[in-house]
């Protein structure tokens, strides 16, 4: 079989676990239901999946390679200098419906893997720990990347347990409040600095030349 084609039947198979996990609750995740969502036999599920926690695993691991690749892209999106990571993090925000969709795999997978297997997590911690690490090492005062991620985190748990409506208004608000803490960036070259900006080095250059 075809790599391409075998890809496409994971990825089907995978999406179908999620439709599962959505409509029907992690108890009812089952090979047996996956594979009457995914329209083929469990034998055929089998050949791709030997297990449930196999599935899993797989489930997990798409999830984390998808958040990997998103944090990746809106990082280089971001302008350069301090605060770029936690900039990147914010600017999902700005895009709800990507951002909810996320949230919806992601729990979908985690709480999954929590209820069949912890360990199977793992995935999902390693990325995890990397745009932790990559907070780390940002530039910005001590605890504001933290901030950034543990209000993320926050909307995420409110969207996916449904603790409170998780929509447009509360996003922005969000982003809004945690935006002067993070900054802009460095201008791209050949752009005006800000105003204010303009005014505190041109002050230090007279300070220098008195």
């Amino acid at each position: 079989m075809h790599q391409g084609t075998i890809i496409a039947l994971r990825d089907r198979v995978l999406d179908a676990a999620e439709a599962v996990v959505v409509r029907q609750g992690i108890a009812n995740l089952t090979l047996e239901a996956v594979a009457a969502d995914a329209g083929m036999s469990k034998g055929g599920l089998l050949h791709h999946f030997p297990s449930k926690d196999k599935l899993i695993e797989a489930m997990v691991t798409r999830c984390a390679d998808h958040w990997r690749q998103h944090a990746d892209e809106a990082y280089r999106q971001s302008p350069e200098g301090p605060g770029r990571m936690a900039r990147a993090l914010l600017s999902h925000l700005e895009d709800p419906e990507s951002w909810t969709e996320q949230c919806q795999r992601g729990s979908c997978a985690v709480f999954a893997a929590l209820a069949q297997n912890p360990a199977l997590i793992q995935p999902m911690r390693a990325v995890y720990s990397e745009i932790r690490e990559r907070l780390t090492r940002d530039g910005l005062p001590e605890g504001v990347g933290e901030t950034v991620i543990a209000a993320m985190d926050g909307l995420w748990l409110y969207r996916v347990l449904g603790l409170t409506t998780v929509d447009r208004s509360l996003m922005e608000l969000v982003r809004k409040v945690l935006q002067p803490l993070v900054g802009t960036g460095t201008p791209a070259r050949g752009t005006n600095e800000p105003r204010a900006a303009r005014g505190t080095h041109e002050s230090k250059k007279k300070g220098i030349e008195q």
